[in-house]
């Protein structure tokens, strides 16, 4: 921590550097709050940053996860057009998928995907029929079977 505000303090640091710093002290902080949790007689203090800890360390998984799925999104853009059949089955997997995360590649995969209904292979046609069921027609899961509400 005293690394990190040196730096700056005097701008020494770039961005990437000060990144770097920032990230080894919140491990350095993880690694001392991972080792004292099995301690019983912790403070109510000491209690409530191992559970602050926690959530940070939660947290930056999340941000952690979402950057690597979102950073997928042009390589899976790349497997929509190319010639191997399961490229093409394991991209439009992968814009379902972002879709039920809610994330907003899966939008643009799906509008790449729809050229695909008229691919000369049948086994992508009907992946893509499913793909599309499964994203704007019936509910997450259910294969077809239940059919999303007329409001959603």
């Amino acid at each position: 921590n005293a690394a990190l505000e040196e730096a700056k303090r005097d701008g020494s640091g770039t961005d990437m550097e000060l990144a770097e710093i920032e990230s080894a002290a919140l491990a350095a902080a993880i690694d001392d709050a991972e080792a004292s949790k099995d301690s019983d007689d912790l403070s109510d203090a000491e209690r409530e940053f191992l559970a602050k800890v926690k959530g940070l360390k939660f947290a930056s998984s999340a941000v952690s996860f979402i950057e690597i799925f979102e950073g997928a999104e042009s390589s899976f853009q790349s497997m929509l057009m190319s010639s191997n059949p399961s490229d093409v089955t394991e991209a439009l997997r992968f814009f379902v998928k972002a879709k039920h995360f809610g994330l907003p590649c899966a939008l643009t995969g799906m509008k790449q995907a729809l050229a695909l209904m008229w691919s000369n292979e049948n086994n992508i046609q009907d992946e893509v029929l499913r793909a599309f069921m499964e994203v704007f027609v019936s509910v997450p899961g259910t294969e077809g079977k239940e059919l999303l509400s007329e409001n959603q």
